[in-house]
């Protein structure tokens, strides 16, 4: 038996949320050996996963972002060296600086594509703390025993980029029992041909290019609607990219339903005909998986981690070049038989993709072979 420490300070919101409380799920439903510690942001939903063998260490007074690179070169070394854990399971964004064995899941892709047009998008606040977390992502690789990477391409970036040696694929796992069901809601989208991009906002995601794109639609008098899910709080670039939809009158074209719980998810792609997604970084996007299950035809950006994902299933175009963009959609919409050809491909993906028990069974695997050694 032996004390696991899972970091999960980072695990607020999005993939990294997801992908935590599926592995306490799955660690409650199955069971273990070894006994856990999590660190958990403040978050009230995790404290259903706390179990004789498994802890919740709650840390809401330093999981903000600015913060994090502090508190793992500080905070967490002398956490680990107190608690005497003979494993840790990171699931954040930079490895710790510890001598504990560390197997570390990676899943910031800034990190994968530093020549990507991303790191231009942020403004000098976010610029400055993803430099700074770069700096502490490259000092402290040396502390990493095994790094989990969650496909192919992103492996082979790490080894290039990084010289890392330790690598072990694990894909993001599958959890489909949550997209059938729901709650269903009319979000009023009228008529046309209508576009899901099921995204927060985020510079990375590139939804400022689905204004040119609009002004395009109206220039041709195309009855195609773009549906937008971002909302004011999400940030400056999300204020600004609200008003410049208010400004430029595209609201006829460009319909944002704010915010939508998980529960009304599947009646929103029920209300909508395919996934747009122009990004311009990923490690592993779980839109894609669920536009797949909701046999929806996914139209998203010509970039390797999209195609390792995607592969048949999706319609790709020039994230950057709005006319290439349009092109791509008109194209596909012209010719049903290519779209049908796609939503079956999607079907056929998600066959081969892991299910979350077999991707617990791959951590656990990959935690007794690292204790081992």
């Amino acid at each position: 038996m032996a004390h696991i420490l899972v970091n999960g300070i980072s695990a607020k919101s999005g993939g990294g949320r997801s992908i935590l409380t599926n592995f306490l799920t799955m660690l409650n439903s199955k069971g273990s050996s070894h006994d856990f510690t999590v660190i958990v942001p403040d978050d009230a939903s995790y404290t259903e996963h706390a179990a004789p063998r498994v802890r919740m260490l709650p840390m809401p007074w330093l999981c903000t972002t600015s913060l994090l690179p502090a508190v793992n070169a500080l905070v967490l070394p002398r956490l680990i060296r107190r608690g005497g854990y003979d494993l840790v399971l990171n699931l954040a964004d930079i490895p710790i600086p510890t001598e504990t064995r560390q197997v570390f899941l990676f899943d910031w892709s800034y990190a994968a594509y530093p020549e990507s047009i991303a790191w231009q998008r942020a403004g000098w606040g976010d610029s400055f703390k993803r430099h700074a977390k770069m700096h502490f992502f490259r000092r402290y690789l040396r502390f990493v025993d095994v790094m989990i990477a969650q496909g192919p391409a992103i492996r082979d970036r790490l080894k290039r980029l990084y010289g890392i040696r330790q690598l072990r694929v694990i894909p993001n796992a599958v959890a489909l029992d949550n997209l059938s069901a729901g709650e269903s809601h009319d979000f009023a989208l009228g008529t046309g041909y209508k576009l899901l991009c099921l995204s927060q906002y985020y510079s990375h995601k590139n939804l400022e290019v689905l204004i040119d794109v609009a002004e395009l639609i109206r220039e041709r008098s195309i009855d195609l609607k773009i549906v937008l899910t971002i909302e004011a709080a999400q940030g400056p670039g999300a204020r600004r990219l609200i008003k410049a939809i208010e400004d430029r009158k595209l609201g006829g074209i460009i319909v944002n339903v704010g915010l939508v719980p998980m529960q009304r998810v599947p009646s929103l792609y029920q209300q909508t005909e395919a996934l747009l997604l122009p990004t311009l970084l990923e490690s592993f996007s779980g839109t894609y998986v669920e536009a797949m299950f909701h046999g929806k035809p996914i139209f998203t950006s010509d970039y390797e981690f999209a195609v390792d994902v995607c592969q048949d299933a999706a319609f790709y175009f020039d994230p950057l070049n709005a006319r290439d963009i349009l092109r791509v959609i008109l194209r596909a919409i012209e010719n049903p038989e290519a779209i049908a050809n796609k939503i079956a491909a999607g079907r056929t993906r998600l066959d081969v993709m892991l299910d979350w028990t077999q991707a617990f069974d791959a951590y656990m695997a990959l935690i007794d072979s690292a204790l081992e050694k």
